[in-house]
């Protein structure tokens, strides 16, 4: 009786925010323990005109029709005066269903919109949230056509309420390279459900990565190479195809290998397992190449209140060898691991920060005022900060020998986290822009030396009370929160939505486990949360220490 019930109410809702679009298909929507996005996609009927409807009804019964994009948005386009230009792909508004109102001028022959956004997709499908409250008016002239009211003139791109949206469009991750071949690097799309794939393939194909990760990434598609057609085909066998030009057969193996990784990767988070590249119905011959991973270890790495730093395995700390008694001689306040084991960032006791290596030893980087806890690169270096100086940010090599980083952090007053992906191309940080945290994200990017931050991508504009963060996986934040004395954990996905629940009181620390999140509390006891529960795993802990990969 319970799902019963679940299921009226969740019907309720798209009944009210889609008017009498009718339901045709349930879709299934796997994630990862509480960021599963329960709400079932359906594919919405809208209706179309009604006859002798006013025309602020007209102007509400079109906007209702934008959560139909079958047939390129057919119904919505009934709407319209013929001749009337709009783009319903130019970008998508994401809006709060109680706050929208639509209002006619004396004659009719005018209607403004007016509503507040929450969140916008673009023409290349790459979400942003807004701030909160952002109030925005939309302007449509109509006139008589038949002695019907229909749209002259609209702006374009569709309006969708926020609960109706990920019923009409989807999530997927256009795959890059690391600067290094080494690691895929998602860049999260949203696109129309019944055309994701094919939008997936002519967005790796022929578009180019999300504005801020621009300069981070790299793609094995040359420039001058374009999808014939706009759509991925299946074979008599059930492969997805994507049809090349000719200019294809031209490039070497290891740029085809590269393709077809960046493709597979790509189209199976479209839902698509097998996928083809073919010139001219012909396959072409590639496959996927190896890629690192981005999982951390199993064990969580700790920092006893005896002193003891190693790997916690049950009751007991194994030690990492030097790298165990280097950290322990420097009394540290927050440690983070290289994937190979062989370095540690370290913020000491004393507020300064510290290198800390395999071999035993150590070596002092950083004595400004104020470090935040410090974060290691995709190259052994180690990034530091002051809190009250955004724009100092260093990179340290291990020895000791800093660069500044360009670009750091424009317009923040203080951070307060920061930390960088495992794949080495991004950095995630808590910011304070006029008073206010936020949560960016940016892209890493080198030449001849040089290191630069991209232009900062706000993931949230509005985390009260946020102080710690970590990447929970390749497109997963994770932020800490205290709000009224009460401990959250706001997981925001790096280009999609978010989600909020409650962490153990008292949480001090966040790490990222191998299919699990860790918090450790201001006692000492250690949480692992698998699914929705949290479970003590240790006690007497004074330091959780974060891992940028894992040696297997």
């Amino acid at each position: 009786m319970r799902r019963a019930i679940a299921f009226v109410g969740l019907a309720l809702v798209l009944v009210l925010t889609a008017c009498t679009g009718l339901p045709t298909s349930g879709y299934v929507n796997p994630g990862r323990g509480p960021q599963v996005d329960d709400t079932q996609a359906f594919a919405f009927v809208p209706d179309g005109p009604q006859d002798d409807a006013s025309p602020a009804e007209i102007v509400e019964g079109f906007l209702r029709a934008g959560s139909g994009p079958a047939d390129d948005w057919a119904t919505a386009k009934l709407f319209l005066a013929s001749g009337t230009q709009w783009d319903p792909r130019a970008r998508v508004t994401i809006d709060r269903l109680a706050d929208r109102r639509a209002t006619a001028n004396a004659d009719g022959t005018g209607v403004t919109v007016s509503l507040t956004t929450m969140a916008g997709v673009d023409a290349n499908g790459a979400y942003a949230p807004t701030a909160s409250g952002t109030a925005e008016t939309l302007s449509f002239t109509l006139a008589r056509v038949d002695d019907q009211w229909r749209i002259t003139s609209a702006p374009d791109g569709v309006v969708l309420y926020e609960e109706v949206f990920p019923t009409v469009y989807q999530s997927a991750s256009i795959a890059y390279f690391d600067p290094t071949w080494s690691f895929i690097v998602p860049d999260v799309r949203w696109f129309p459900r019944a055309l994701v794939a094919s939008r997936v393939a002519t967005a790796l194909v022929d578009g180019q990565p999300s504005a801020w990760l621009a300069g981070a990434v790299k793609t094995a598609f040359p420039d001058e190479l374009s999808l014939v057609g706009r759509s991925v085909t299946l074979s008599s066998s059930g492969v997805a195809q994507v049809q090349l030009p000719r200019a294809a057969l031209s490039l070497d193996r290891t740029t085809l290998d590269r393709m077809q990784t960046q493709l597979s990767k790509s189209l199976v988070t479209a839902g698509i397992s097998d996928v083809q590249m073919t010139v001219e119905g012909t396959p072409v011959p590639a496959s996927e190449v190896s890629v690192r991973v981005t999982r951390v270890d199993p064990s969580p790495a700790v920092l006893t209140t005896a002193g003891a730093f190693g790997a916690l395995a049950g009751d007991t700390v194994e030690s990492l060898g030097g790298l165990s008694d280097a950290i322990e001689s420097l009394s540290p306040a927050s440690v983070e691991l290289e994937a190979d084991r062989s370095l540690a960032a370290v913020r000491t006791q004393q507020g300064t920060v510290a290198s800390a290596l395999a071999d035993g030893r150590t070596f002092l980087l950083d004595e400004r005022s104020g470090l935040i806890a410090p974060t290691i690169d995709a190259e052994g270096a180690i990034w530091s900060v002051p809190s009250a100086a955004p724009t100092q940010l260093r990179v340290i090599t291990a020895e000791g020998v800093p660069r500044n980083v360009g670009n750091a952090w424009p317009d923040a007053s203080e951070i307060s986290a920061m930390q960088i992906s495992r794949d080495g191309t991004r950095v995630a940080a808590i910011v304070t822009v006029s008073g206010t945290r936020e949560v960016w994200v940016a892209g890493i990017q080198r030449e001849g030396g040089e290191v630069d931050l991209g232009v900062p991508h706000v993931l949230s504009f509005a985390q009260q009370g946020a102080f710690d963060l970590a990447w929970l996986d390749d497109t997963t934040v994770g932020v800490l929160a205290d709000v009224d004395g009460a401990s959250r954990l706001r997981e925001l996905n790096v280009g999609g939505r978010g989600t909020e629940a409650a962490a153990p009181d008292g949480a001090t620390t966040l790490a990222a486990g191998s299919t699990s999140v860790r918090v450790l509390d201001d006692t000492g006891r250690l949480y692992s949360r698998r699914g929705s529960s949290w479970t003590l795993v240790a006690t007497g802990i004074r330091v959780l220490a974060a891992q940028q990969g894992t040696t297997s």
